[in-house]
């Protein structure tokens, strides 16, 4: 192992370290009785809720033992919890981009890192107008849009939510300076960066109660738990989990309010609800305090900590409970999943790697199959334009860079931590794997536009 690898492996397990101690009594205000399983059949609702840089095990329903997150919790026990899903990117912009386009950074051209919140500073690009977001097919398809929070995916006028498909916007597009808060397209008063989890949550709310009478969508993307930590005066000080533990209880809370308001309208059995991060743990902060736990490495690193995060779905009746999802899955999955169950259309001249979730999801398959190992499903990670790992079935291969001198090979359902590196052992693998991520690479470079400035 070399020393970089040794030091990246050292601070996953400092990270992992904060977890340890026992499970305290769910704190005040959790939900209350689950609710009806009668399906409902036509166009949901959808929420989106993104956590920014949560790590893999900072739930307790994902083994957190410091950390209290009860609401997300009951999503998962009413629900369905994904142990293997992976975003597009280990770092914000480009991982949000492909979300919200179901698209891979190069055939959207967002594959820097914009700055914000001290970050790395990249082109002073965004969204492109030529790609069609979720928000923009669920608007076509009839439904009402909104978004509360980050975006990070521009802030000159043509790239704001605004001009792709979101009819309401309220917060900051660059996570959290306070002086670019918006309402809409225009500034608008900011609370103190620590009241901002619970604006944000005011006004999801309120959206909540003004849409419901019509499908809508609403992407709810948090700035918790990004450094710097902020949580409000409720919450400061009250986890075991330190104040990153404080934060995740905070976001965890926002959760509960979304469903608790889904309750009160009678909205719960009509609304799929999902959860999930942009990336892993930013664990060279070491006032984050986040945990992949037994997964290695965290933002920033094609490795499993860094690219595969805690997804939730829950839907009463059309989502079985309690249910764990251990084939693989990511975010690209979610734009062919929900624009047909809106009633929209994919783009046919898209290229789509996604695949649609609900028969997993409702428990008609419990397999998606692919053009991987075995018939497993393919899911590359990007540093920047260049894809640098390629998930094959059950065996992933990953370039070198800045994370491993060496090119790599694991098989992620003997070793999810990475730790056992098969490349001198299984050759052949490794070079039909290589091969395999050069094509991909390939394919995904025709035509690709340049970065949008």
């Amino acid at each position: 192992m070399n020393a970089l690898r040794a030091a990246a492996v050292a601070l996953a397990l400092a990270a992992a370290a904060c977890g340890g101690g026992g499970a305290p009594a769910p704190q005040p205000g959790a939900p209350g009785a689950a609710p009806s399983p009668t399906p409902f059949t036509g166009r949901p609702n959808v929420i989106v809720v993104l956590a920014d840089d949560l790590g893999w095990a900072d739930l307790s329903s994902y083994g957190a033992a410091q950390i209290r997150t009860p609401h997300l919790d009951r999503l998962a026990q009413e629900g369905a919890r994904f142990t293997q899903f992976y975003v597009a990117a280990p770092v914000c912009t480009p991982s949000r981009g492909a979300l919200l386009t179901g698209l891979y950074p190069p055939r959207t051209g967002i594959v820097t890192q914009l700055a914000a919140g001290g970050e790395e500073s990249g082109a002073e690009g965004g969204m492109p107008d030529t790609e069609t977001t979720l928000a923009e097919a669920l608007r076509d398809a009839g439904y009402a849009t909104a978004m509360v929070g980050k975006w990070h995916l521009g802030q000159r006028a043509d790239f704001l939510p605004t001009r792709h498909g979101f009819e309401r916007y309220y917060g900051i597009p660059t996570g959290y300076d306070l002086n670019d808060m918006l309402d809409g397209e225009r500034p608008a008063a900011a609370p103190a960066l620590e009241e901002l989890t619970r604006a944000y949550t005011a006004r999801a709310r309120q959206w909540i109660g003004e849409l419901k009478d019509r499908p809508f969508f609403l992407y709810f993307s948090h700035r918790a738990p990004h450094v710097p930590l902020a949580p409000s005066s409720s919450f400061a000080g009250r986890s075991a989990g330190g104040t990153y533990g404080d934060d995740v209880e905070e976001l965890d809370w926002s959760v509960g309010q979304l469903v608790e308001a889904l309750r009160e309208h009678g909205l719960e059995r009509r609304t799929l609800v999902f959860f999930l991060s942009d990336n892993g743990p930013w664990l060279s902060q070491r006032e984050q305090g986040g945990s992949a736990g037994p997964l290695y490495s965290g933002k920033g690193s094609p490795f499993e900590g860094g690219i595969r995060v805690p997804a939730i779905a829950w839907w009463p009746g059309r989502i079985p409970a309690a249910r764990t999802i251990a084939e693989p899955a990511g975010a690209l999955d979610l734009l062919p999943t929900l624009v047909p169950l809106a009633g929209g259309r994919l783009r046919a001249d898209r290229v789509y790697y996604g695949a649609d979730l609900m028969p997993l999801l409702a428990g008609d398959v419990t397999r998606i199959p692919g053009p991987g190992q075995d018939g497993g499903r393919e899911f590359l990670s990007f540093s920047r334009a260049e894809p640098v790992s390629l998930r094959s079935g059950r065996y992933k291969y990953v370039r070198p860079g800045y994370w491993s001198v060496v090119p790599t090979l694991f098989d992620l359902e003997a070793d999810p931590g990475e730790r056992n590196d098969l490349y001198a052992v299984r050759p052949e693998l490794a070079a039909t794997l290589r091969q395999r991520l050069i094509v991909l690479e390939d394919e995904l470079s025709q035509g690709a536009p340049p970065p949008v400035r």
